[in-house]
């Protein structure tokens, strides 16, 4: 069809499997998130633009190049958020929610964000992304290992698998200017020969260099200053308490002093996770530790740690076995195939309902054989067969099935 409209380039359509698939992985990361004492929060999915510009920093890539920004009506001009911690900040802030007496605030996320990149495996123009954000007067200690864990364990449990961590710490302000002037003066003399990203960065922002993904700039940056030489002595006694600890309880980390992540306003401890089986998907996701956000939109001088994971990486990362095991969290309890084609056994599955189950059918125009595999694929637990002679339920898992009554039906899934 030559005028069939088809989706925009960079995003996805979710149905059947798939969206499946994406609730069952929302369900577990924030389920994940409130164990560590996260509630869910939601804020719109436009916000005004400045609010992106002030925050991430005007080096960053949302800012220069990737933002979705919308026609422009009435006096305010608004952007679709291409990421979240911004978003969390603001809603704190406007709502007085750091007058709370129980700090630190814990907020989680999931829901789609916006970047005009370039489309790619793994790199969407929509995508959704979940994560955290802990706002504090002090982010002590505690809250951030509390916030890297929470990254860690989401992932785990998301894909049944082990996570390779990457860390660096990035200091205070004080020690990031002096590093920052290292690199400049590090990079000054080779810039003609880089790319142009990194020559607008050499100004703006030459800790974000250290970024670049071309190979030969990579190269260049392998040789430049290291940060821990730019910290200051409180920076690196923290560090060190970090460090101590992620060995006590036992996690495999790396330390990675090239690590900056995307974003302006990080200071302190900042990390990405990787699949360790599957490095070359890249990051599924990070954070860190950052100050001055909320005063830079007008808040008291808080400071915040959080971290996001790409949704559809982590669905890249999912073998089929962790698919079939969450799409098991979202089955059908009871599947009914009715033979009798009169409808009466609506009341039954109604009834059922009522208890909490969820009931699908067969359509009529499926056979026996046809019915069975769709009830297999949806991952039913039980079958209710209804025909000529009366009904039977049928352990999808035992394969053992039965002569039973409507009665005996109610009567059993009421026990359980």
């Amino acid at each position: 069809m030559a005028n069939e409209i088809k989706r925009p380039r960079g995003t996805l359509d979710y149905f059947g499997r798939e969206e499946d698939l994406k609730n069952a992985l929302r369900d577990v990361l924030l389920n994940t998130a409130s164990l560590y004492g996260a509630s869910e929060m939601s804020v719109p999915i436009f916000e005004e633009s400045r609010l992106f510009h002030r925050t991430a920093g005007e080096s960053s890539d949302i800012v220069s190049k990737e933002t979705f920004d919308l026609v422009k009506k009435g006096d305010k001009n608004y952007t679709l958020r291409p990421e979240f911690t911004a978003s969390i900040n603001r809603a704190i802030l406007e709502n007085k929610l750091y007058t709370s007496p129980d700090l630190p605030l814990r907020y989680s996320y999931f829901g789609p964000v916006f970047r005009y990149d370039r489309p790619q495996a793994g790199r969407l123009r929509e995508f959704h992304q979940f994560g955290i954000e802990f706002v504090d007067n002090i982010i002590d200690i505690a809250s951030t290992l509390d916030a890297l864990l929470l990254s860690l364990r989401a992932c785990e449990r998301a894909l049944g698998k082990d996570i390779l961590i990457k860390l660096n710490f990035l200091g205070s302000f004080t020690s990031r200017e002096n590093y920052k002037k290292a690199l400049y003066a590090y990079f000054k003399p080779q810039i003609d020969s880089m790319c142009d990203d990194c020559k607008r960065r050499l100004e703006l922002n030459p800790l974000r260099i250290l970024d670049c993904k071309v190979e030969d700039d990579k190269v260049i940056a392998m040789k430049a200053p290291k940060i821990i030489d730019y910290l200051t002595e409180e920076d690196k006694t923290e560090f060190d308490r970090i460090i101590k600890v992620l060995d006590e309880i036992g996690i495999n980390y790396q330390i990675d002093d090239g690590l900056v992540r995307g974003l302006d306003y990080y200071t302190g401890l900042v990390w990405e996770l990787y699949d360790s089986n599957n490095t070359s998907i890249g990051a599924i996701g990070g954070g860190g530790k950052y100050s001055n956000l909320m005063k830079e939109i007008g808040g008291p001088d808080f400071e915040g740690i959080g971290f996001s994971l790409g949704v559809e990486r982590l669905i890249l990362c999912l073998s089929e076995e962790q698919k079939n095991k969450l799409l098991n969290s979202k089955s059908t309890d009871i599947f009914i195939i009715d033979l009798s084609k009169d409808g009466r056994i609506l009341k039954l599955a109604e009834k059922l309902r009522g208890l909490g189950l969820k009931v699908s059918l067969a359509s009529y125009s499926k056979g026996l054989g046809g019915a069975f595999k769709m009830a297999d694929r949806t991952f039913a637990e039980y079958v209710i067969l209804n025909d000529h002679d009366g009904l039977k339920l049928k352990n999808m898992k035992s394969r053992e099935q039965n002569n039973v009554t409507e009665e005996e039906i109610i009567d059993k899934f009421t026990k359980r």
